[in-house]
């Protein structure tokens, strides 16, 4: 069987990643940092596309920004445990996007993975320890229990077609 620790560090291997719990203590969710793109409105911009960009909010924290914990301690003693936390010296604009999530204590270890469609359809019937995705979008996520059914390498691959799915889906 593939073990949480091996899944958590693949996961955080690929760049632009940290670990999050937004949802509690028992689901890991993992993230990367998609930029925002200079034609689509992004919060500071306030229009699209036409190349004005207002720069009073640059180097400006929102209100849910400032209430978050600054070192892994003070994260750690919220429960919004981050493994990002403190690590961003500056700020950088763009999205924190979940692309994998893992269920914490759970043996056989279970993630949670964006996928295609299609390839989420054919993974189901081939498989049975690939499921519709527990509490996601159906036609868009896949539960992979790790029992050995697949191997570490069709693991990896599905954790990094998930990555890609968010990274290029700008």
């Amino acid at each position: 069987m593939i073990s949480h620790k091996k899944v958590e560090e693949y996961i955080l291997s690929l760049p632009n990643t940290r670990l999050d719990y937004p949802f509690g203590e028992n689901t890991a969710v993992y993230k990367v940092h998609v930029p925002y793109q200079s034609t689509i409105a992004t919060p500071a911009d306030g229009t699209q596309g036409d190349g004005e960009q207002r720069t009073e909010l640059y180097g400006k924290s929102t209100a849910k920004e400032q209430s978050q914990p600054t070192t892994p301690q003070a994260a750690a003693s919220t429960g919004g445990v981050s493994s990002s936390a403190g690590k961003q010296d500056s700020a950088r604009r763009g999205d924190w996007k979940m692309f994998a999530l893992v269920a914490e204590k759970s043996d056989p270890v279970r993630i949670s993975l964006k996928c295609d469609p299609v390839l989420a359809t054919r993974l189901r019937e081939q498989y049975e320890t690939v499921m519709p995705g527990y509490h996601l979008n159906k036609k868009h996520w896949n539960t992979v229990v790790l029992t050995g059914q697949l191997n570490w390498v069709d693991v990896s691959d599905l954790i990094k077609h998930s990555y890609e799915l968010v990274t290029n889906a700008q």
